[in-house]
């Protein structure tokens, strides 16, 4: 680690113990267990290129628990085995104005979810998957004064791509009909604008 520059890795393992078991009738157990391993790796760089921030960073997870209404070991719907992002920053000056921007790009493999049928299509418990996870999103924002106070106009469009992305499905109580489960809106937008209005206790 330096003062433009810093690298991390950690890997891990975690062993989990007297979680929570829902039995049949609704009663509650402290007697679930479950582990998870894996690895987080960071880079950031504000060296290389002038003006330009970047980092990148990457996650494997390997997780398994027995608890809540688990039949088994098995894999939680949160769980994303490999997670990859990358974050981009530009600052730039033109005529004395200061503007930045970025742009952020997240990509996850599928996530484990329920499947009612997994038995008869000889399944084991949440071995099913989503679709990978991908999205692309880029902001902007210009800073100035406005006599003493600072001032800040930001704008940003999330899922740029519009990509479907599906976090998990819900079944009809049958289990012959699922729906997707994703974000409320395709792409989100943002516009905002940022005043100071405290004083600077520097100056008192």
């Amino acid at each position: 680690m330096s003062d433009l520059q810093t690298f991390r890795i950690e890997p891990y393992y975690k062993t989990y113990n007297s979680l929570v078991k829902i039995g049949l009738d609704s009663s509650r157990k402290n007697t679930g267990n479950g582990y998870a391993r894996g690895i987080d790796v960071f880079w950031r760089d504000k060296k290389t290129f002038k003006n330009v921030d970047y980092w990148i960073s990457y996650s494997y997870l390997d997780t398994k628990r027995n608890y809540q209404n688990f039949p088994i070991l098995a894999s939680p719907t949160f769980a994303s085995p490999h997670t990859f992002s990358i974050v981009y920053k530009q600052s730039f000056t033109l005529d004395k104005l200061n503007f930045s921007a970025g742009a952020t790009y997240v990509f996850a493999t599928g996530r484990p979810y329920y499947n009612p049928n997994y038995i008869a299509e000889n399944k084991t418990f949440n071995s099913d998957k989503t679709i990978d996870y991908n999205n692309l999103s880029v902001n902007f924002s210009y800073i100035t004064m406005f006599k003493e106070h600072f001032v800040l106009l930001a704008a940003s469009v999330g899922n740029v791509l519009g990509i479907n992305n599906v976090f998990s499905y819900k079944y009809s109580n049958d289990g012959t009909r699922r729906a997707a489960v994703g974000p409320a809106a395709s792409r989100t937008f943002f516009i905002g604008l940022f005043i100071s209005i405290g004083q600077d206790k520097g100056d008192i």
